[in-house]
């Protein structure tokens, strides 16, 4: 039975006598993060709810809803293309069916009515929902849904800066500037606040000019100090690094040392869980923020969810940067110096898993992360602190921006996009799928056509596409949907899902276990950690459980080889079950076989336990 709160339809102005009191019942925090598996969502690019009344895309056809006009495909991705909260909604049981069971959203809150901040990072209001979205109530609803459901729902918030609100002086050009280039001092002088037909006024007049609540119309509460230009620093915590000081582009930096200001954003996204019952926030541009000031920002949200219930609110942050986020986390000093519970696994992380997957790089180049023997990696194995990332909408590791998938056009290139994501969910931390990935997207700026665009602009949009049949559709369609819950990929993908979901001794395991790299030998060689191109076998174990993970990184040919297991676990002539295979029906995907197994052998060089596996290229297999 569906539990839906009212919320009111009367927007506050100011954060003065914010009613924090929360509307409906209090869905309670998960007790490990780790055992949910995310999916990421970018609203205006997801679902409109309208499918329907198009056709689904046929990737053995993909040609069929091809774009006529690149130019209109293009400039369609730089705006607004129709996705909306209600049409996340109606989306929930093919997230279900795949696995999901958390969501996080990329911010809904006001933009601009000028200007096309799809992505939802440049806020005008942080009291209201931007209507292109929908509105509070299709929020809360969507979140009561979920929660229904068992699942949980992580809010994108900004607390670093808000939209390109209003307009510097005079003080460089002679006239009034979007953006001028950063100084430390003085501050830039003040030109007007921009109106909402986008026009320098003097004063706010209606929602519509300049920024809300109210307390964000005091010039204190911004730097003035102009768009960063050094986004670098010899000391990478210090506060007053110009990353840290100056605008995001356009987007005017918020004073967080100004005390009523920083009251006045803690207070905004407490009002946010007040009303929506979200479970979760993502901070974005943490390393932007001070570390002092994302201190105060997160022990004020945390306490206050602990205070209607909310236990263990998630606070993860968008750091790109080992260092910064290893501080952030105060991972080697005091839990009082803790900015954040978790951070997105982006520096280089990415990269890494990408080759490992399909054997362009050494697979431990990524698995090296998970060891016991420094205490970095002891944090790493605990998967609490680290959100694991294939592909996002930024893609900030990559010279250029493009999806895993991207240029993959090898026989077994749907299962090897599974079967990255088959990494993260069977590898210790807390798994984030972008959405699109179960559908083997690959959007890339190899789309950027520049007789059209003679500048390199706006590359962002092509790992942003529509994924509801809008104007700015996936594989440079348009008039056609995604939602294929048949896809190879989405099958492969669920399937192990839901081996990691269960609540048996196999999913905990997955969930909990240490990760071991395992050796192999192939072709008479002693056994060692293959490179890359080979046969690849990881175990996560748990107590007197372990689950084997064997995956072929070459994408072309055929691998065979003799795989190491814990032979403490598995006695010679012991037989362990196949979990999943990627060569499988779709029926057995969806159903598999309960009458699989492997004979665990015995190694006559050193005694080992091992098991003999052939697998077709880009395979896969998981036993326990």
């Amino acid at each position: 039975m569906t539990t839906h709160s009212r919320i009111e339809t009367e927007k506050p102005v100011t954060v003065t006598n914010l009613n924090l009191e929360p509307r409906g019942r209090v869905f309670p925090s998960p007790f490990l993060w780790k055992n949910h598996t995310f999916y990421q969502i970018l609203p205006d690019r997801f679902s409109d709810g309208r499918e329907a009344e198009r056709p689904l895309f046929d990737y053995e056809h993909p040609q069929q809803y091809q774009i006529k006009d690149k130019r209109a495909w293009m400039e369609a991705g730089l705006g607004f293309t129709g996705g909306t909260l209600k049409g996340i909604r109606s989306k929930l049981d093919y997230l279900q069916g795949l696995g999901i069971t958390g969501l996080w959203l990329n911010p809904t809150f006001k933009q601009r009515a000028d200007l096309k901040t799809y992505h939802g990072y440049a806020i005008q209001n942080f009291l209201d929902i931007d209507p292109r979205f929908g509105t509070t109530q299709d929020l809360r609803d969507l979140i009561d849904d979920a929660h229904d459901r068992g699942m949980v729902v992580v809010l994108d918030v900004v607390i670093d800066h808000t939209a390109n609100n209003w307009f510097y002086g005079p003080d460089l050009t002679g006239i009034i500037e979007d953006s001028l280039p950063y100084r430390y001092e003085p501050p830039y002088s003040f030109g007007g606040w921009r109106s909402g037909s986008g026009q320098p006024i003097p004063e706010i007049q209606t929602l519509e000019d300049g920024c809300w609540p109210q307390e964000f119309q005091n010039l204190e509460a911004y730097n003035q100090c102009g768009s960063i230009v050094n986004w670098s620093n010899p000391d990478p915590m210090d506060p007053n690094a110009e990353f840290r000081r100056g605008d995001f582009f356009d987007l005017k930096k918020l004073n967080g040392y100004h005390h009523a200001t920083l009251d006045a954003i803690i207070r905004c996204y407490q009002y946010w869980i007040a009303v929506t019952d979200c479970d979760g926030f993502r901070i974005d541009a943490a390393k932007h923020i001070p570390k002092d000031i994302c201190q105060q920002f997160s022990f004020g949200i945390f306490r206050y969810a602990q205070s209607i219930g909310k236990d263990n609110f998630l606070l993860v942050g968008e750091i790109t940067d080992n260092l910064i986020g290893a501080n952030y986390l105060s991972l080697f000093g005091s839990i009082f110096d803790r900015a954040l519970t978790a951070v997105l696994d982006i520096n280089n992380s990415p990269n890494l898993l990408a080759g490992a997957a399909r054997g362009t790089g050494n697979p431990m180049d990524f698995f090296n992360r998970y060891g016991t023997d420094n205490d970095m990696k002891r944090y790493v194995q605990t998967g609490r602190i680290h959100v694991s990332i294939l592909d996002d909408h930024d893609m900030s590791c990559r010279s250029h921006k493009e999806r895993f998938a991207a240029h993959n056009n090898t026989p077994h290139h749907h299962w090897q996009s599974a079967h990255a994501v088959g990494i993260q969910l069977t590898t210790p931390g807390i798994p984030c799928i972008y959405y699109g990935t179960e559908q083997a997207f690959d959007g890339n700026e190899g789309s950027h056509d520049y007789s059209i665009e003679p500048q390199r602009f706006g590359e962002d949009r092509y790992i942003r596409e529509d994924m509801f049949g809008g104007p700015f559709g996936a594989f440079e369609t348009t008039g056609c949907h995604f939602f294929n819950p048949n896809h190879p990929t989405y099958l492969r993908i669920a399937a192990i899902a839901r081996l990691r979901n269960g609540a048996n001794a196999i999913g905990r395991s997955l969930r909990m276990g240490i990760c071991y790299p395992r050796e192999t030998s192939f072709c008479g060689y002693p056994f060692h950690i293959p490179g890359a191109g080979e046969l690849f076998g990881w175990s996560m174990v748990l107590a007197y459980h372990e689950v084997v993970m064997i995956l072929n990184t070459n994408g072309v040919e055929s691998r065979g080889a003799d795989v190491t297991i814990d032979g403490s676990l598995h006695p010679p002539g012991s037989k362990l079950q196949v979990l999943y295979r990627a060569d499988w029906s779709d029926e057995q995907l969806k159903q598999p076989p309960t009458d699989e197994t492997v004979t665990v052998e015995q190694a006559t060089t050193d005694g080992r336990a091992y098991v003999r596996l052939n697998l077709p290229p880009a395979g896969m297999v998981i036993l326990g």
